[in-house]
């Protein structure tokens, strides 16, 4: 098997590494990473329903739908325990209701479950890279004699996620187009976007080492 199709079929499989490491570190864990033990399990559950489905020719593509919402809900919860000053209660939930409302528009009006859900995942994408960037400037500021148990270990997995969303919103945003491509570099484009989840498995993966060093 070459490089390319090891990694597409095999690499999203690394994220069993930090998944496990949470787990064994959870009761420890604050608030917000307990949350990222809770987003892992999620894709291990989404990538093992997915595969099955793939296995038995049926489209995948509605667990995704499901996923992003999901996901969506893990990751703004996470960063909410990070940066309250960002957001007043009434523009937390504001934000929820109107994402929610949007990911149900693009899966039965604009596109539909059995399709990739482009902008919803593109929408998704554009509002972590702002957290994650929020989450750096915010750090800067912080007094270095102030010293956080975690942060050593957010700032590995922030920067992963904002590797991540960065990289896949080009692939979001521009998958019409990708879609009408040639097989061939249709898959090189989406082992792009699994190099994109490895390496933010390996960042968290990261964090959660890094917790227990002072």
């Amino acid at each position: 098997m070459e490089l390319k199709a090891f990694l597409f079929n095999y690499g999203p499989w690394i994220i069993i590494a930090p998944f496990l490491l949470s787990v064994v570190r959870y009761n420890r864990l604050s608030k917000a990473l307990k949350i990222i033990t809770w987003y892992l399990m999620l894709s291990v559950v989404t990538q093992v329903v997915s595969l099955f489905l793939w296995k038995k020719s049926i489209n995948n593509l509605p667990v995704l739908h499901v996923f992003t919402v999901l996901e969506f809900l893990l990751l703004f919860a996470y960063y909410s325990f990070q940066s309250k000053p960002l957001l007043t209660r009434f523009w937390f939930y504001g934000i929820l209701v109107l994402f929610l409302l949007f990911a149900l528009l693009d899966a039965f009006v604009l596109e539909n479950l059995h399709s990739f859900n482009i902008y919803t995942r593109s929408l998704e994408a554009f509002i972590f890279i702002g957290y994650s960037v929020h989450w750096f400037i915010r750090s800067l500021t912080i007094e270095s004699k102030v010293v956080f148990r975690e942060q050593n270990a957010l700032k590995y997995m922030n920067a992963g996620f904002f590797i991540y969303f960065s990289g896949s919103l080009i692939l979001f945003a521009f998958s019409n187009y990708i879609n009408h491509l040639g097989r061939p570099l249709l898959m090189n484009i989406w082992t792009l976007h699994t190099l994109l989840l490895i390496v933010l498995y390996l960042f968290i993966l990261t964090g959660f080492c890094k917790i227990n060093r002072k």
